[in-house]
């Protein structure tokens, strides 16, 4: 080390430095050693354009109590003005990657089907109930949903698209009780009770199975916290809120609504006749009763045939559903999450080796060429050269990576329908724009393009992943897989189906011949260090300016070097042999006499799984066909059940889109198992008894029917929402069959025949449960059918949800009664049997 004694103040001061005298007794400086000395920027990692344009990125995060549409507001105003500042030095302002889109975009559908909801239900509970019970009934809605919002933010919950997709899902499920509480009392009031009388005699008759329903709904949604993972984070959101909005409903029909009705409630009642059906005599459910009544006494006098029958149906359904979800045979399509894009990514990957500068211009190419489609298509184009980030946003870094994240126009503005039919024909246009100019950029790169889901993240749609003990092994059974996926009818259809293997890149291996090294007094470590330096350059200390410290980096010169007008320097690796690394009385020692240089090509990355080698076969399946995840699944894994036989210790595996799938339903359908168990447990004990909650039960078998069938019928797609919307139907189901079975009950105990008990009871609950039906229904029906706007990641479920309540309020109102004679005429054979025996 040379201490010059004081700091450097200037550039000419470094240059000037003596760093030895020669034989002549002339000094020789930095400067007649160097060819060039100056500030510059480091080589750069990462290069970024907006819409093909030189940028510098402000990224603005939130914290967890922040506002984004405020913050978003805020941003907007000041990057507003900063532009309008310096408009006339070419300076623009671009938003990218803008989340208050798709909030603004979900609040709107989302809100609007809430409120088309809810003006449906206060319109069919005032053709059914009159005008002061249908009012008096919604208002548990409003009340309902501003405890729910309450109760999440005393949580530290916010205002979310799955907290407003949660008041949708319940918009008619939460006046339920409050329905059955109008409607009996009303019931009472036109069979001639005073209003008092009428009030107190419908609330308490009714007040156990209300709150045993409600319970059996709450209890339905409560397992739902069991799931884990991204999915368990993403859908926590939507018990907690119906959890919170039922048991305020509940409060609020038992309590505030029974004192709200004998103040408010409609004083004149048309029929005052004490006849058990005069709510049935006339009107639109006297004409439902009356075909109602026909049809039920049709089934309870062949009840063996229609339990037959009625099983035969759900195994069918049943089977349905297993072999569409394990991809035997695709007769529902499956699919873990819907595509809802708000925003799209397009990679690229360059031969190994290309400078950042190359993918840079790659990038801002093709960031040009998709602004030029217009703002109907795409609202920007943010560019990375440097890195790119997969569809589960692991982060790959290499000068030969680059990506595109394109923000997409708002609804109204969007000059195309599918959002996913656009992406896959934009897919193919993507790679012939590489084909198309490959030539002028001087490599070719291998593009994709995905979507960035609403959803958690769950990887691409097929995702194979094959291990061995080489990866030699690993990629010649890949080579198999893809060859066969190729070329099978099914999955040919495909899009950008590829492996991940690594690429082969050219690497130069400096060894020290350690006997030469020892030969001449040196060091290993001081040898390669000293190449790696001549080839690299090395770091000499730092250079402290007004603000801030700039490292100093020595290196030889190059011929290719822009600032080198000497014609001389190192051409290739090879010329650094030659220099001295020790000086010698009789020949200086070079540095070929000491290390060796080889070429070799080894891969650029290397990928393992719990520790094998691993290549993984990746794919997108298009819009449009029927094809599936686990329908793939199931292809590959039959044709391939042997592939151990052929490469001994390759093992296939299957994750991404498929993997996260079977977790979720595994773990959904253990909360389905749950919520069956506890709403079971407390039917026993209301009516203690352990048969007719089995009847209860079958309720949610009704449901089942109804969503396989109606999704196979209207060819829609499974998914975790539907698989969500299930698991509610489970307490939603069972309301009507546990009200029903206990009016059968009532009527029993009060002295009543089998037959006659089940008719009346049929008769008392035919009306509330179909208003009930149709209030929830209707609560859903602008989602499902999308008026007055579309919310693709949704509708799924509120399919479900509509077609498996539909399903599960007629069969129960059908099926039901003859389910409960049957039950009870084999009771009465057992105990006259038994009595018999004594």
């Amino acid at each position: 080390m040379i201490d010059a004694g004081r700091r450097f103040s200037s550039q000419e001061g470094i240059l000037d430095a003596v760093v030895r005298k020669d034989g002549d007794g002339n000094f020789v400086t930095i400067k007649d050693l160097s060819v060039y000395a100056g500030m510059s920027n480091r080589d750069p990692d990462i290069m970024v354009s907006v819409n093909g344009e030189n940028t510098v990125q402000l990224v603005v995060k939130k914290l967890r109590t922040g506002d984004t549409s405020t913050i978003a507001r805020a941003v907007r105003e000041i990057s507003d003005g900063f532009a309008k500042i310096h408009a006339d030095e070419g300076i623009s302002v671009f938003y990218t990657q803008d989340s208050t889109l798709e909030i603004e975009d979900s609040i709107k559908v989302l809100g609007g089907n809430m409120l088309m909801g809810i003006i449906l239900v206060v319109i069919i509970l005032w053709m059914a109930l009159g005008f002061r019970n249908a009012m008096l009934t919604s208002v548990g809605i409003p009340f309902s949903i501003l405890f729910a919002v309450l109760m999440n933010s005393l949580f530290g919950y916010s205002i979310n698209t799955i907290t407003i997709f949660s008041f949708v899902l319940i918009s008619g499920i939460i006046v339920d009780d409050s329905v059955i509480i109008v409607e009996n009392i009303y019931r009472h009031l036109q069979n001639g009770k005073p209003m008092a009388k009428a009030v107190r005699d419908g609330t308490a008759e009714i007040f156990l199975p209300v709150t045993s329903s409600a319970l059996t709904t709450i209890l339905a949604f409560v397992p739902m916290f069991i799931m884990t993972g991204s999915t368990g984070d993403f859908f926590a959101f939507v018990p907690l809120t119906v959890i919170f909005a039922l048991a305020a409903s509940l409060l609020e029909a038992l309590i505030i609504l029974p004192v709200h009705y004998l103040e408010w409630g409609p004083k004149k009642v048309k029929q005052h006749n004490p006849d058990e059906k005069a709510h049935l005599s006339g009107g639109v459910f006297g004409f439902f009763w009356r075909v109602y009544n026909k049809i039920v006494t049709v089934l309870l006098n062949n009840s063996i045939k229609t339990m037959v029958v009625m099983t035969a149906v759900f195994c069918v359904a049943i089977a349905i559903l297993a072999l569409s979800a394990s991809g035997v045979v695709p007769l529902i399509k499956v699919k873990f999450f819907p595509d809802s894009y708000y925003r799209y990514h397009v990679t690229f990957e360059l031969p190994t080796g290309t400078p950042i500068e190359t993918t840079d211009q790659v990038v801002r190419d093709y960031s040009a060429h998709i602004m030029g489609k217009g703002e109907g298509y795409a609202v920007s184009a943010s560019g990375f050269a440097g890195f790119y980030e997969d569809v589960d946003f692991s982060r790959h870094r290499g000068h030969y990576y680059g990506s595109i994240i394109v923000t997409l126009p708002k609804a109204k503005d969007k000059q195309f329908c599918d959002v996913v039919v656009y992406l896959d024909e934009l897919r193919k246009e993507l790679v012939q724009f590489a084909d198309d100019n490959y030539q002028k950029w001087g490599a070719k790169p291998i593009v994709n393009l995905f979507g960035e889901n609403t959803g958690p993240p769950v990887g691409k749609d097929v995702n194979i992943r094959v291990t061995a003990n080489s990866f030699e092994d690993a990629a010649l059974a890949a080579d198999d897989v893809l060859e066969y996926m190729r070329s099978n009818p099914e999955t040919k259809v495909l899009l950008e189906l590829q492996d991940n293997r690594a690429k082969l890149q050219t690497a130069l291996a400096i060894n020290a011949e350690n006997a030469k090294v020892k030969e001449y007094g040196l060091d290993s470590t001081f040898v390669t260090a000293a190449a790696s330096g001549a080839l690299n350059g090395f770091y000499a200390g730092k250079y402290r300016t007004q603000e801030e410290d700039v490292d100093l980096k020595v290196k030889l010169a190059k011929l290719s070097d822009s600032y080198n007008s000497t014609k001389s320097g190192i051409s290739s690796p090879e010329d650094i042999l030659m220099l001295p690394v020790v000086e010698d009385a009789d020949r200086p020692i070079y540095m070929k006499d000491v290390i060796r240089m080889d070429y070799k090509f080894e891969p650029n990355v290397l990928r393992r799984y719990n520790g094998k080698p691993a290549v993984t076969v990746t794919a997108n399946i298009p819009k449009g066909v029927s094809l599936s995840s686990s329908r793939v699944q199931n292809l590959v894994k039959n044709e391939f059940s042997d592939i151990s036989e052929q490469f001994p210790g390759v093992v296939i595996a299957f994750g991404g889109e498929f993997e996260e799938t079977q977790r979720a339903f595994k773990s959904l359908f253990l909360a389905f198992i749950i919520a069956i168990l506890g709403i079971y447990l407390v039917l026993t004990a209301q009516f203690n008894d352990y048969f007719q909650p089995m009847l209860i039960l079958s309720a949610i078998a009704f449901a089942v029917i109804g969503v396989v069938y109606g999704m196979f019928i209207t060819r829609s797609t499974f998914t975790i929402q539907s698989f969500i919307a299930v698991v509610g139907l489970a307490g939603v189901a069972v309301n009507d069959s546990l009200i029903l079975i206990d009016f059968m009950n009532v009527r029993r105990k009060q002295g009543m025949a089998l037959r006659d008990a089940i008719m009346t009871a049929c008769s008392e609950r035919m009306r509330p449960v179909l208003i009930t039906t149709v209030t929830t229904m209707l609560g859903l029906l602008p989602m499902a059918i999308g008026f007055p706007n579309k919310s693709i990641e949704w509708s799924s479920m509120a399919t479900a949800f509509t077609s498996g309540l539909a399903s599960a309020t007629i069969l129960t109102l059908l099926i039901i009664p003859a389910e409960y004679e049957l039950l009870e005429r084999m009771r009465g054979w057992v105990n006259s049997k038994r009595g018999k025996t004594v």
